[in-house]
């Protein structure tokens, strides 16, 4: 290991492609490196949705409340994949803790909140550094409720929101209707973001990073992690399956497999497979150009490029089980309910695993007892809007600097 090895980073979803570039620009050698092209595993499908104001993790009491009800909807925005549940179990015991931790619910809403204020100016910066700015467009984002016990379940979002200087409108279903034309009848509460922001083809974003980041002097590799060489406290090289890359330093951003990598380095990423699909269809009678959601149903609608993306849900399983697409029919049954009329023929289908901690807290920073690996991973619903600010942050700790106490709550070491 010599100074003049480049940085690496394992993993080229939109995680690690930002973070290759933030490093890129702090003056680092940096090698991107993958088993599969950049941008075309979780990141290639999310909802596109810059999600600048979600501020309170899902572990939390409201959510571990409303599980019994919501496993036994084989409808609702979560499942689990039945033959995954004895591997689940260990995880969702940390989650309950988590949930039922007023400190740990607390950490989440500190970190949550200087990570969205971090990825606002990340993201402004990025979108101008590597021209991506017809891939954005800043429309705003409409959340829709189907009843007023649901909207008022949302009182201590809107404060924490309204605390941050977050700009919100609460509207009535008839403003909705005239936000998002098409929009069934029941609604009857909205709030209305005037400056969300929005990607129209999420997987073009990745594409492009990774293109800026070889024009710059970035390499690109393809390959698959086996081993790491070791000097004491620092890794010294990435073993892939036929050569042996040495390294400056390692940035673990691999999505739900950096759990693999980690168990590889001695310490300890509890991650499961949130399985999220999607369903593109064709644009018929698409009259509304901004991201929708109702969130008792646990999804997005987002007008892209190819089309209308009905994107969302949760399926807790193991790693490398097959598809539940009965999922994806459900997402255009939530369609035919939330805005009846509207969309047409079936495009495509996808899923995609969500890499999600048992806090519903990504892990950023240096890893535990490590003197050179860092950690990006664990995102859940979050990977898109927090990839700069994870970025920027990771930059920032290979440069020495000691992160604020408000990003505690993201110390990859938490779970030993």
């Amino acid at each position: 290991m010599s100074d003049q090895d480049p940085v690496i980073v394992v993993g080229a979803g939109i995680v690690g492609t930002a973070t290759a570039r933030a490093l890129q620009r702090a003056g680092h050698s940096v090698t991107l490196l993958d088993s599969a092209e950049p941008g075309r595993a979780t990141s290639f499908g999310n909802a596109g949705f810059l999600s600048l104001d979600s501020l309170i993790p899902l572990a939390r009491p409201s959510t571990l409340k409303s599980l019994p009800k919501m496993l036994t909807d084989r409808t609702g925005p979560l499942t689990l994949h039945t033959p995954s549940l004895p591997w689940l179990l260990p995880w969702m015991a940390r989650f309950a803790l988590a949930a039922l931790s007023p400190a740990e619910v607390q950490k989440g809403k500190d970190s949550l909140k200087a990570l969205m204020i971090e990825a606002d100016i990340a993201w402004k910066a990025e979108i101008q550094a590597s021209g991506l700015g017809e891939l954005f467009q800043t429309k705003g984002a409409l959340y829709v409720y189907e009843s007023e016990a649901a909207f008022l379940a949302t009182d201590e979002m809107r404060g924490l929101q309204a605390g941050k200087g977050t700009d919100f409108e609460i509207v009535d279903g008839n403003r909705a209707r005239e936000l998002a034309p098409g929009l069934s009848p029941h609604i009857v509460r909205g709030i209305h973001y005037p400056n969300g922001t929005h990607t129209i083809n999420p997987f073009r974003v990745v594409e492009t990073l990774a293109e800026r980041f070889t024009v710059d002097g970035g390499t690109i590799l393809r390959g698959r992690v086996r081993g790491f060489g070791r000097d004491g406290n620092r890794v010294t090289s990435v073993q892939i399956t036929d050569r042996s890359l040495p390294a400056k330093a390692v940035v673990i951003a691999a999505g739900r497999a950096s759990g693999e990598l980690t168990r590889l380095l001695g310490f300890n990423a509890p991650l499961v497979a949130e399985r999220g699909y999607h369903v593109m269809v064709a644009p018929d009678n698409l009259r509304f150009d901004l991201p929708v959601s109702p969130p008792e149903r646990g999804l997005f609608f987002t007008p892209m490029q190819e089309g209308l993306r009905i994107a969302g849900t949760v399926e807790l399983a193991a790693p490398h089980q097959p598809p539940s697409w009965q999922r994806a029919d459900l997402l255009i049954k939530h369609l035919k309910d939330i805005f009846p009329g509207v969309g047409g023929a079936e495009q495509s289908r996808w899923i995609g695993e969500r890499p999600t901690l048992p806090d519903y807290r990504p892990a950023i920073g240096r890893a535990p007892r490590l003197a050179n690996v860092y950690c990006s991973y664990g995102h859940q619903h979050l990977g898109l809007t927090l990839a700069t600010a994870s970025g920027r942050l990771i930059a920032r700790q290979m440069e020495g600097e000691t992160l604020p106490e408000a990003f505690v709550g993201v110390d990859p070491g938490r779970f030993g």
